[in-house]
């Protein structure tokens, strides 16, 4: 008889509309089978919203990674998931993880398998696999039905609004679009001016300067017009303003190592197009001329054939509005919100080769002091004594509201049930008491889990500086230059660019070190600067 085995829980789901019941209710059901047989539950652990085929990363898994380092630490006789599913759709993913558990001297333990032996283990696996590959092709299969109908399977295009409605028994008819006058005016101006002549940059810089909102209710770039080729992306090349819809431009693939998502283009035979001549917005004629214009101008520049992914993309902020620094020109880079006719001051520019010298430069000169270190440990680590003494108080408070919680969702669930689900005001409220009962429940998972204890390399500023020298000697060779950024990006929090104010050109570049971040915070500093 098995009793008092120490157990941590584990859930999962990708969405709400392929997984019925989210990560609270597999963790009531575990909760409610360890109870029947006298196990200890010592951790609750969950992903909420991503794949099982993910991968088992860091960043791809977190709460998988934090259940790992618990269970690898010991003191945890078994894993309890409610499906082998829950655990990885991807079959090598599923093996690597059960092989884990087991060497670390515990067990896979599911509501529907039992003891996941390695024979389940394998047969399983390969069923969770396929089921994922039989689920994309249902979902494919769904959307081309959708679209054959003349309805829309993705977002709604700028220049349109939903306009879904119900059917003779009262199911939501979705995918329906209308066209929104106001905004249909802006796009007949749009390719009105491209026709004649007038660049998607002068355009949305006129639009921004009169205070017409983007397609996002925010600036209005350039991108959003001009778009992509292949992809068809863009306004200018959307099929949709003629009274055509598309489907199947491209086809998602997943990188066996890194398990990223990538974009394929399919080729036009395999385009499907749909007339809802409702939908037109741009005449014929127009719509060629403009569509002649675009090819005659996506001749591909020499210089920017092969450009290489940048140092300081996503890292740089204008130091004025606090928008995205970005490349402006294939030379220089400048404030994204100026460049776009936006309502900014900073219109300071700084060279490529200047702007990448001038961070490294302040990495090199900025190393890390041990004092502020051994500061921030400390910090640290009263601060977890505090929150382990708010931890008892901060629990019996959560609980009471997540009880609260569940009886409110358990009321809306009978009042649908009793015919409530007529009524847009019950489904709301209903998704609202889930979504409370959700994210208490997380709270409560992240206060089961045990934090790692921080530590930090002795000579943590000698391995610091020589990391920098490799680096800068890496980035000046073409060959090493590819690989050397990603390491160095994983150095730098953000780069804040200002206008150097003292003189009339020039600009102040200010980098922030992610342990830079880490010690402001711990000492109580606003911001470290060397």
């Amino acid at each position: 008889m098995e009793i008092a085995m120490r157990t941590v829980i584990y859930a999962r789901f990708s969405n709400e509309n392929q997984n019925p019941r989210s990560t609270a209710d597999q963790i009531a059901l575990c909760r409610q089978r360890a109870e029947q047989e006298g196990w200890t539950i010592v951790g609750t652990f969950e992903d909420a919203a991503i794949s099982g085929a993910a991968g088992i990363g860091e960043d791809q898994r977190p709460g998988l990674n934090s259940m790992m380092r618990m269970v690898e630490a010991g003191g945890v006789d078994q894993v309890l998931a409610e499906s082998t599913d829950r655990i990885s759709r991807h079959v090598a993913d599923a093996h690597n993880l059960r092989e884990r558990i087991e060497f670390a001297g515990a067990r896979l333990f599911t509501l529907f398998d039992g003891t996941v032996t390695p024979m389940i283990g394998l047969v399983k696996g390969f069923m969770d696999a396929q089921f994922r590959t039989d689920l994309a092709k249902r979902v494919r299969r769904g959307q081309i039905g959708t679209v054959k109908q003349g309805r829309a399977s993705g977002g709604i295009p700028y220049g349109y609004v939903q306009a879904n409605k119900l059917d003779d028994k009262g199911g939501v008819i979705r995918g329906l679009r209308e066209i929104d006058p106001e905004k249909a005016e802006i796009v007949r101006r749009i390719f009105t001016e491209y026709a004649s002549g007038k660049s998607p940059f002068a355009i949305v810089r006129d639009l921004n300067g009169e205070g017409v909102p983007g397609p996002r209710g925010k600036l209005w770039h350039s991108t959003a017009l001009h778009g992509e080729k292949n992809h068809k992306r863009g306004i200018l090349r959307n099929e949709i303003y003629i009274g055509i819809l598309t489907y199947g431009r491209s086809r998602q693939v997943v990188n066996p190592q890194t398990r990223r998502r990538l974009m394929r283009y399919n080729s036009e035979e395999e385009v499907m197009r749909v007339p809802v001549p409702d939908m037109r917005i741009i005449d014929d004629e127009l719509w060629h001329k403009v569509q002649e214009h675009l090819e005659a101008n996506s001749t591909l520049q020499p210089s920017r054939a092969r450009r290489p992914k940048h140092i300081l993309s996503k890292l740089s902020f204008c130091g004025v509005c606090g928008a995205d620094f970005v490349r402006t020109t294939s030379n220089h880079w400048g404030c994204s919100v100026k460049r776009y006719g936006g309502a900014c001051t900073n219109n300071r520019l700084i060279r490529t080769d200047d702007f990448e010298r001038r961070v490294l430069a302040d990495l090199k000169a900025g190393m890390l002091a041990p004092d502020l270190v051994s500061a921030y440990v400390r910090e640290y680590h009263r601060d977890f004594a505090r929150a382990a003494a708010d931890l008892g108080r901060d629990r019996a408070k959560i609980e009471r509201k997540l009880e609260e919680a569940q009886r409110r969702k358990g009321r809306m669930l009978k009042a649908f049930a009793d015919g409530g689900s007529e009524f847009d005001e019950i489904r709301e409220m209903l998704a609202n008491a889930r979504k409370d009962v959700d994210q208490l429940t997380r709270e409560l998972a992240n206060m089961d889990a045990v934090p790692t204890v921080l530590t930090l390399h002795p000579h943590m500023e000698e391995v610091y500086r020589r990391q920098v020298e490799e680096l800068d000697q890496a980035l000046a060779a073409p060959e090493a230059r590819l690989e050397a950024v990603p390491r160095l990006r994983a150095m730098i929090a953000r780069v804040v660019v200002h206008p150097n104010l003292e003189k009339k050109r020039g600009v102040i570049v200010e980098v922030v070190r992610q342990m830079d971040e880490i010690l402001a915070m711990a000492t109580g500093a606003e911001r470290l600067r060397r």
